[in-house]
């Protein structure tokens, strides 16, 4: 009878776990590898930095291949990635940044900032991690679809007209960086669904 009880009261903490991991988009084996580094980062979309880690995750990648997957961790009220970063190579390896937006489902690289992997150092700390930019957003894809269609010309048409959808991405359709939807974003929406 205990033992029934121990058991269950194991089966239970164990689905209790299971229930509370999050499935990640990206993953990497640790196993593979021989050597790790740690870094520490902020993510900040379109120059605004984010708050609300939940819609995002972060990975590390060397080319093609998954290096590490973040995990957010909280301190002091304030958010960050905290990343393991893996190689069989204990230095000189260029790392690169991807952010995976969960609510589009779009993979998107950071650009502009890399590390070398050096075995056993860490990059960034708690209090001032690196910090990374990315673009929530595809530019001209103004509905968010993940593509750049004729509905996103309209869309910008009738956001320049003073119409805009609930729906329409002001900043994906801002191709010129004026601040304004004008005709001339329009025209280079029309150039781009035409490449």
């Amino acid at each position: 009878m205990k033992i029934n009880r121990i058991m269950m009261a194991l089966c239970l903490c164990l689905s209790l776990v299971g229930a509370k991991a999050q499935e990640s988009h990206w993953s990497v084996n640790i196993y593979n590898y021989q050597y790790d580094m740690t870094a520490y980062l902020a993510l900040t979309a379109d120059g605004e930095a984010v708050t609300d880690y939940g819609n995002y995750e972060v990975a590390a990648f060397c080319g093609e291949e998954c290096r590490g997957v973040a995990t957010v961790q909280t301190a002091g009220g304030t958010s960050y990635c905290y990343l393991r970063i893996r190689s069989n190579q204990a230095s000189g390896e260029t790392i690169t940044f991807k952010v995976y937006v969960k609510d589009t489902g779009r993979e998107v690289d950071v650009d502009g900032t890399t590390m070398t992997f050096n075995s056993n150092t860490v990059q960034g700390m708690p209090s001032s991690p690196v910090v990374l930019n990315f673009m929530p957003y595809m530019p001209g894809d103004a509905d968010g679809d993940g593509e750049i269609t004729i509905n996103d010309v309209i869309m910008a048409i009738d956001a320049s007209l003073g119409n805009p959808s609930t729906s329409f991405i002001a900043p994906a359709a801002d191709l010129d960086g004026d601040g304004e939807i004008t005709i001339n974003d329009v025209i280079l929406m029309i150039d781009l669904t035409l490449q």
